[in-house]
């Protein structure tokens, strides 16, 4: 993985599939109160968490995940 990829994905959680990415998501909405989604990092062929859901819809509609 090259460095500066590294540096942005290598600093954030990752989960290993979407059942547990949305699950961690679920309880951090309920702890924040704030809005979250999930995407799947081709870089770390993991998920992350993300507050920005209209960035990564708008931009990357095949990576966003539509949280439900």
């Amino acid at each position: 993985m090259k460095y500066n990829i590294w540096r942005q994905c290598g600093s954030k959680r990752r989960y290993r599939d979407e059942h547990t990415a949305n699950h961690f998501r679920k309880m951090f909405e309920k702890e924040r109160g704030k809005k979250l989604d999930y995407y799947w990092c081709e870089y770390c062929r993991g998920y992350h968490l993300t507050s920005k859901e209209s960035y990564l819809a708008f931009y990357y509609p095949e990576f966003a995940v539509a949280a439900q």
